[in-house]
């Protein structure tokens, strides 16, 4: 596993952009999981990597574990349910453990993938305060750029749905162009 380590903080940039529900369910997680056998991929990923550039929304949680048992307090508490994996390839395992908590009567979603660590580059930074591992800038930018061609209506067929199609593509631009900004020495961050 390569480790990179952000030590700018964002907890209050966090709390303003991140929905309340979503806030509750990260403390929850924080408070039953240890931060270091779990890592956050997805869309949260591409919030922490991206949040100095764009402002961008999280609604459903991703997080990767390399053992089932670090979830235990979350499985016994949020009885998860395990699904089995239409899309991606990437997993050790070709099931999820999916679970829904409900805040303010507003669902939110969260997938638990196992994947082995050592096999990416991750980093420590931190949100809403706590420190947390996500997959890195780099990671993620040829995780959106790889399933493009993956997921058109050619090699879906059947299964072929636009807007994954369209949510990779809007991401992969957005990476692609802060990689673009930074080489050309354009780049200039948001500044609230």
């Amino acid at each position: 596993m390569e480790l990179a380590i952000e030590n700018i903080s964002y907890e209050e940039e966090d709390r303003a952009n991140i929905y309340l529900e979503q806030q509750a369910v990260f403390e929850k997680i924080f408070q039953l999981l240890d931060s270091s056998k779990i890592a956050f991929v997805g869309g949260v990923a591409d919030y922490i990597n991206l949040r100095s550039y764009y402002e961008m929304p999280v609604h459903d949680l991703d997080i990767i574990y390399q053992d089932e048992k670090d979830l235990t307090p979350v499985i016994e508490k949020y009885n998860l349910r395990r699904h089995g994996i239409n899309f991606y390839n990437i997993n050790e395992s070709r099931e999820v453990l999916v679970s829904e908590i409900f805040i303010n009567k507003k669902r939110v979603h969260i997938d638990f993938f196992k994947r082995n660590f050592s096999k990416m580059r991750l980093q420590e930074s931190y949100l809403l305060g706590t420190k947390v591992l996500h997959t890195s800038f780099d990671e993620m930018m040829k995780f959106h750029n790889d399933h493009i061609p993956l997921l058109t209506s050619d090699t879906m067929g059947a299964n072929y749905e636009w807007r994954r199609l369209y949510k990779h593509s809007k991401k992969a631009s957005l990476y692609n162009n802060v990689r673009y900004l930074k080489e050309k020495g354009l780049l200039k961050q948001l500044t609230k």
